[in-house]
């Protein structure tokens, strides 16, 4: 029997410890405010917010977090305190959400994401063919939405980021990042926006949406389509990506 027991105990802690790990799992993050470009910590603190954790993500955008937390009640608690000492913007991140968005398996290994995984609530995408900077149907629809919701709230500028897959050399994919980020640009000036409001950044194949191979090296034709893109954040008058839905 004593053998017996020692053979069994280190599971039962093991299986303790698995338990004692869901239980505190950690299912809402909250984002005090997100950039597009970084701030310094000192922003936070002379409001009164410490311990903020900044990330950046597959976008370019600068986003800071304050803590994890189990529940939505206690992720709201903090969310209603980021509002009250200057941050009108911060909002809860469901980390379910996004786990299910950026790392399903069907992502790496089926090849066909069921959402848009480099789209969300401030930030919309354009996607290009391979080795094409020619703007789709779908694409121009997607830019006369976002000029028309330029031109209704005049206070509010555009970053625009190129983006491209891992075919062809690195300073090409940089070339051609440039270029499908500038025929956006271009396309909303014919359309009525000032240049001076949009501002753009090139990351070529540096910072993929998703993998454009799986773990064994296998192409993945389906995921470099969401590469292939230009990811348009809006921003407010600060530089902060505009939270408010006024994104189009």
């Amino acid at each position: 029997m004593h053998s017996t027991m020692k053979k069994i105990l280190p599971l039962v802690i093991m299986f303790l410890f698995v338990q004692v790990g869901m239980l505190s799992a950690q299912n809402f993050r909250v984002q005090a405010a997100a950039f597009a470009d970084s701030v310094s910590n000192n922003y936070f603190k002379d409001r009164g917010v410490e311990s903020v954790i900044a990330m950046v993500d597959n976008n370019g955008i600068y986003r800071y977090f304050v803590g994890s937390y189990n529940t939505l009640d206690e992720a709201e608690m903090i969310r209603k305190a980021l509002v009250e000492k200057g941050f009108p913007k911060a909002t809860i991140v469901d980390l379910e959400v996004q786990h299910a968005l950026y790392e399903s398996p069907c992502t790496y290994f089926a090849g066909n994401p069921t959402a848009d995984p480099a789209s969300g609530d401030n930030v919309r995408n354009i996607y290009f063919e391979s080795g094409s900077s020619a703007l789709s149907l779908d694409s121009r629809r997607e830019l006369d939405r976002l000029a028309q919701t330029l031109r209704d709230n005049p206070d509010l500028k555009l970053q625009l980021t190129g983006h491209t897959d891992a075919k062809g050399s690195a300073q090409s994919n940089i070339q051609l990042a440039s270029s499908r980020s500038r025929i956006a640009r271009d396309y909303l000036i014919a359309r009525g926006i000032r240049p001076d409001r949009m501002f753009l950044k090139v990351y070529g194949e540096a910072k993929p949406a998703v993998d454009n191979q799986d773990f064994y090296g296998n192409d993945l034709p389906q995921n470099r389509k969401w590469n292939r893109r230009v990811s348009m954040a809006i921003l407010d008058g600060s530089g902060e990506v505009d939270l408010e839905g006024k994104e189009p």
